[in-house]
């Protein structure tokens, strides 16, 4: 397409701008004052965890609601909290604080900028003031209050919870089952602790301590655990630690790592609910997963009962870890990485003994360890649908991991991606056959959680297997499989369709409402079937309308995916009703739930939002390519591409006035910059012009250029953009 696209002719621009001209486009950004107007804001805590306001490090976390009328809740998380019998994220406990009076007035706020929560209440005895903080760099929960005379004396007390598995208050007990042993409350010196023993062995122990004068009491809460031994030794040298140092720079670092994290993108909106919202999930992204520190479920460091206390790989992983690309926020994203790269030995052990030898794969449910099996047979030995073998699972995994070598064009990322992928694929080419048509076709495997779903020649498992052999082939082309990877996409069976567009496979029409979108994997979001082919328009279009007419069954990522689909159609004001349709689902705190929480929904969201402003697949960046047409003035900076860009940009009165492109490794850069008329360009380049509205070229490792058409729309800083209605959307506020 590229090579069609550059016989339309070019045009060779070669300026050269010394640093201090391309120095010209500045930022105006406040951040403590533009965050602040994406608070969470609360005129009111409610009993309800979804209206509750959270904090968190990665590891630990607390979300702060009510446990009635008179007593706050600050419920306690750590996301590796695990029962080794049957790998289930295990409840800890709450602390209730209950004041002196009867409570006629409780606020609260979310600072995103200094990553913590605050808030008053107001008694007929006198005041409480409040806040707390996750610390980022110290595994320390803190909790400060301020009183008036009235109310020196509240309560404070923790409250474990039972240990047992939380997915049995929703499903059946399996016979034999029984909770972990009864919590243990005891005293070691100033530390108080409450110690959970586990039947698999170990245990873990909540800690606490108090610092205290006369008008205000201070918290320092942590967690520990140990799957051998006591975990109380750790958890109480934790929190006597912290109370020896100096608690004003404790928090100074955690406040310095969270002005850091925010600066490695910007976005402003026009839209309030939108801004807001987008920046509530970079917020929550960071207090739920971090590097080094274990990947994210679905409901990160924030327990809360659910039948899904496990991580699930069908979709929902994959959308979790969707916004931090762009975002610019690899090393958080890096999370994912690393525990598929420990759980390699049991990716092996998931397929049956006959392909360990070149195999991996993983199922729909599993923990950290990544043990869960996929059992499918060759096509030769299958006489019809047998139980759900979600073949494709591990494959998506890949395609995160992909992303994260295509945003970073990391070599090593490359070097240990490559032997995951062949082997996620071999599972495809050992149970695959020819057919009298000369075709290849799939045996029978599982569209994810669609009714009777099981199926041969699943479109699901197609996209994937088209997808990972195109790359495996992008990644090393001269490797012994090449030929039978290229002999796959010659070959491979179309993808299976009928009167409504794509099916969910060769023996299963797409005829009943479905949540999932997985049968259109191949449009979004791996885009090998796009709307740039306008040989496949048609297929989209009929496609998707037909999954869009039966939405009785939609969840909250029916409507994220809707969003998304239509922004790579360049669709922007049908993507933002489906963002807005989603709104509807979402909780004031914007959390997701169902029967529990399922945090990649609101997480996919903000990948939308992107979407709208920044698209890179294909090997081209795409700059503002689906904005809604309200959308007049928009700004964004350091959103990253793949093949490693930092593009930044603004838009004022429909227009794009200019766009900053930085290489930070080398690549060639192909990019739809969205600016209309005769473009220039400052910067040592040469610009090739493509046509329809396409460019090229090539710049070196850390150079950038400037790609504009008046030069007085460079004096347009990145900045806030003005915004129509409230600000501070999200939280509890009575009346909105």
């Amino acid at each position: 397409m590229i090579n069609k696209l550059a016989k339309s002719g070019s045009i060779i621009l070669s300026i050269f701008l010394i640093q201090t001209s391309i120095a010209q486009i500045k930022t105006g950004i406040d951040w403590k004052n533009f965050l602040s107007r994406n608070d969470m804001v609360y005129n009111t805590l409610t009993t309800k965890w979804e209206e509750g306001v959270f904090t968190g490090n990665g590891l630990l976390g607390t979300m702060l609601y009510m446990k009635d009328d008179n007593t706050l809740r600050l419920e306690i998380g750590r996301t590796d909290v695990i029962d080794g019998r049957d790998r289930s994220r295990m409840p800890i406990g709450h602390f209730e604080l209950k004041p002196e009076g009867k409570i006629l007035k409780n606020t609260a706020r979310l600072d995103l900028w200094n990553a913590e929560a605050n808030g008053t209440i107001v008694t007929d005895k006198g005041t409480i003031q409040w806040r707390t903080y996750t610390l980022s760099q110290t595994n320390v929960i803190v909790f400060e209050t301020k009183m008036s005379v009235g109310e020196r004396k509240f309560q404070w007390l923790f409250c474990p919870e039972v240990s047992i598995n939380s997915r049995f208050k929703f499903r059946p007990i399996p016979k034999g089952y029984v909770a972990n042993p009864p919590a243990i409350l005891a005293k070691d010196g100033a530390v108080e602790y409450c110690k959970q023993p586990m039947l698999a062995g170990g245990d873990y122990t909540t800690a606490w301590t108090e610092k205290n004068n006369s008008n205000s009491k201070t918290y320092y809460i942590s967690v520990a655990i140990n799957r051998k031994q006591s975990s109380v030794d750790e958890a109480t040298q934790i929190v006597n630690n912290v109370t020896k140092k100096d608690i004003k720079q404790l928090l100074n670092i955690h406040r310095q790592w969270w002005h850091h994290y925010y600066s490695q993108s910007f976005i402003s909106l026009p839209d309030s609910k939108l801004e807001s919202f987008y920046w509530i999930q970079l917020y929550k992204l960071a207090s739920a997963t971090r590097e080094g520190k274990p990947a994210l479920d679905l409901m990160g460091p924030w327990f809360r009962y659910t039948p899904w206390p496990a991580y699930w790989f069908n979709l929902n992983i994959q959308l979790t870890y969707s916004p931090l690309y762009a975002a610019n926020q690899l090393d958080v994203a890096n999370g994912l990485v690393q525990m598929i790269d420990a759980g390699k030995e049991n990716l092996s052990k998931n397929v049956p003994e006959a392909y360990r030898h070149n195999a991996l794969a993983l199922g729909r449910v599993a923990t950290m360890d990544l043990y869960s099996p996929v059992t499918v047979k060759p096509l030769s030995e299958v006489t019809g649908p047998e139980g759900e073998p979600e073949l494709g699972d591990l494959t998506w995994c890949l395609y995160n991991y992909w992303l994260q070598y295509r945003y970073t064009m990391d070599e090593s990322i490359k070097a240990k991606l490559f032997p995951l992928l062949k082997g996620s694929i071999n599972y495809y080419l050992d149970v695959m056959a020819k057919e009298a048509d000369g075709k290849w076709h799939l045996p029978y495997t599982y569209s994810p959680e669609y009714p009777a779903g099981t199926t041969r020649d699943c479109n699901y498992d197609l996209s994937l297997l088209r997808w990972g052999c195109e790359t495996l082939l992008k990644i090393n082309p001269n490797d012994s499989l090449a030929p039978r990877w290229k002999d796959v996409l010659i070959n491979l069976t179309d993808y299976p369709t009928d009167e409504n567009g794509l099916m969910i496979g060769r023996d299963v029409p797409f005829s009943k409402s479905h949540r999932h979108y997985s049968h259109m994997l191949m449009i979004h979001p791996l885009c090998i079937m796009n709307w740039e082919q306008p040989e496949n328009r048609p297929l989209i279009e009929k496609s998707l309308q037909h999954w869009l007419s039966l939405k009785s069954e939609f969840a909250g990522f029916s409507f994220t995916g809707s969003a998304s689909i239509h922004a790579v159609m360049g669709q922007g004001d049908i993507a933002l009703d489906y963002l807005n349709q989603l709104f509807g689902y979402t909780k004031p705190n914007t959390m997701y739930l169902e029967e529990g929480p399922v945090i990649e929904t609101p997480l996919a969201a903000a990948t939308s939002i992107q979407e709208l402003l920044l698209q890179s697949w294909g090997d081209k960046i795409r700059v503002f390519p689906a904005v809604p047409s309200s959308w007049k003035d928009l700004s964004f900076e350091n959103l990253r591409t793949e093949g490693a860009f930092l593009i930044s940009a603004v838009r004022k009165g429909g227009e794009t006035k200019w766009v900053k492109i930085k290489s930070l490794v080398g690549e060639p850069c192909i990019i739809h910059p969205n600016i209309d008329g005769k473009l220039q360009a400052k910067g040592h380049v040469q610009l090739k012009d493509l046509g329809n509205g396409n460019y090229s070229f090539q710049l070196k490792k850390g150079e950038e250029v400037i790609l504009y058409k008046n030069k007085n729309d460079l004096s347009l800083k990145v900045n806030a953009v003005k915004q129509e209605g409230r600000t501070n959307y999200w939280g509890s506020i009575s009346g909105k």
